[in-house]
């Protein structure tokens, strides 16, 4: 009986040094996929660079220029470099439902990765895998993981975010949650091109996280509405989510200049 209790110890001490070892490890993989809130299990993050829809080129449809991706609506500004981009929106509910599958709608403000390999971005996310909706802040530094910002977001939050190039290689990434009272600040290093400034609705994941109408408000890029970039040597790119020859949202005109909205259309 002593030595059994011996024996027992020692496999529990085993067991509790192996648990302090991997505590971290499965910490760290938590953090790339997301803070542990809800039972949902992302094997996808947002963020990324803009995927050209396959076969289609810009459009003008109803006198704007509307290119579209598979994965970012919202309106982006080319053909200069730019320094800070500043916007506002809705983080608007989403429906989960037991067969749609893994689905994501993330809007966020940023510069580059329209054109080139990298993005500096923050904004929010409402992911389903399953029935139980996951909403949630982030940042990224892309090609560099996502980070999940482990403050807590509702449906109907108001967001505030800025992306700033500061100096060198810093950037300065600002996202409030006007709602719940939180703010993340972060200044991240990496070589950049600045070659674009967007306010993006992004699918992150296999499908589109079915939503109703995301407002985006006072979308400026270095002080000005984005709307001001008509001439040369700017490109205004009006963009909207096409998968597969299905729209799956619909991207607004500008109004006042700055502001437009985002709307689902169709399950892709």
């Amino acid at each position: 009986m002593v030595r059994r209790w011996s024996i027992s110890l020692a496999g529990l001490a085993l067991m509790l040094g192996s648990l302090a070892v991997t505590g971290p490890a499965m910490a760290a993989s938590t953090a790339r996929h997301g803070v542990p809130r809800t039972a949902v299990s992302r094997v996808f993050s947002p963020g990324g660079l803009f995927k050209q829809a396959p076969g289609t080129r810009p459009a003008v449809v109803d006198g704007h220029r509307i290119n579209y991706s598979t994965n970012w609506s919202g309106y982006a500004v080319t053909g200069s470099t730019f320094t800070t981009a500043t916007v506002s929106w809705t983080q608007d509910p989403i429906t989960c439902t037991s067969g749609g599958g893994q689905t994501d709608m993330s809007p966020w403000v940023g510069i580059d990765g329209y054109s080139s390999s990298t993005v500096e971005q923050t904004g929010s996310s409402g992911d389903c895998n399953g029935t139980k909706p996951d909403y949630y802040g982030w940042y990224e530094m892309y090609p560099k993981n996502v980070v999940v910002i482990n403050k807590p977001v509702q449906p109907n939050d108001q967001f505030t975010a800025t992306v700033t190039h500061t100096s060198g290689t810093n950037y300065q990434l600002k996202l409030k949650d006007i709602t719940e009272g939180w703010t993340n600040t972060v200044t991240k290093s990496l070589k950049a091109k600045d070659n674009s400034a967007e306010a993006v609705m992004e699918m992150a994941a296999p499908h589109l996280s079915q939503f109703g109408t995301d407002p985006f408000t006072g979308f400026t890029v270095d002080g000005q509405p984005i709307g001001s970039y008509t001439s040369s040597p700017y490109t205004i790119e009006q963009m909207e989510i096409k998968v597969k020859g299905t729209l799956c949202d619909s991207t607004s005109g500008l109004s006042d200049s700055e502001n437009f909205t985002t709307t689902w259309l169709n399950a892709c």
